[in-house]
């Protein structure tokens, strides 16, 4: 009978644990499907709505999707982020971001495309709580088969790299307010493509003013 019980408590027990588990992984997919909107005065729901990757990150977890808005002449399709935050059993949105894709029926020369984001420090709540601080992310997709990787090199020094999975990536760098150059990456490390956000001011052949062009804020 001891026995029985205890074989009944561990099947409960795992029966639990594979909810909970069940439950973490569906809740961020979930919660970012009902934050997506459509950039119009209405704010229709999006559709079609897809997750494309998901990365963790030091301010929680960031999520790559796609979605379709109506428009008048059909639906345009829309490629953005979320950076979810768990608060106990709660999924939360911290950020997000998200620009017109472009039509992937139409040719195109461009190799990837692109948004940036960034988020400020946040002020603590209380004494005990500890500042969020700034980041910025790069993310969008690889439009050519050719693109193995994205690099960029943010206003913090860092240099973040991310291979592109799904045709996605998204470039997270903690502490940076802008990006100073984008590199787009071929086989063996070819730059494919290369963007210089760095901005020059009229003294900076005298002195070092030279500063990386700010992101949009969240």
């Amino acid at each position: 009978m001891k026995r029985l019980l205890i074989s009944a408590l561990g099947l409960v027990a795992l029966t639990t644990s594979g909810y909970a588990l069940s439950f973490l992984t569906i809740m961020p997919k979930s919660v970012v499907e009902q934050a997506v909107s459509c950039p119009t005065n209405a704010k229709p729901k999006a559709e079609r709505f897809k997750v494309l990757s998901t990365q963790r990150s030091s301010q929680g977890v960031i999520v790559l999707y796609s979605a379709f808005c109506p428009t008048s002449d059909g639906a345009q399709q829309v490629f953005g982020h979320k950076v979810v935050k768990r608060n106990g059993m709660i999924w939360q949105v911290s950020g997000s971001g998200s620009y017109g894709a472009e039509n992937e029926s139409a040719p195109s020369a461009r190799l990837v495309e692109y948004g940036i984001s960034h988020a400020s420090a946040q002020p603590p709540t209380n004494t005990a709580a500890k500042n969020d601080e700034p980041y910025t992310l790069l993310y969008g997709r690889a439009l050519k088969p050719q693109v193995v990787a994205v690099e960029a090199t943010f206003n913090n020094g860092k240099t973040i790299r991310d291979v592109s999975h799904n045709g996605v990536f998204a470039l997270f760098s903690a502490g940076a307010t802008g990006v100073c150059e984008l590199r787009v990456l071929g086989a063996d490390n070819q730059i494919l493509r290369r963007e210089d956000f760095v901005v020059r001011t009229p003294f900076s052949q005298y002195r070092r003013s030279t500063q990386c062009l700010p992101s949009q804020q969240l």
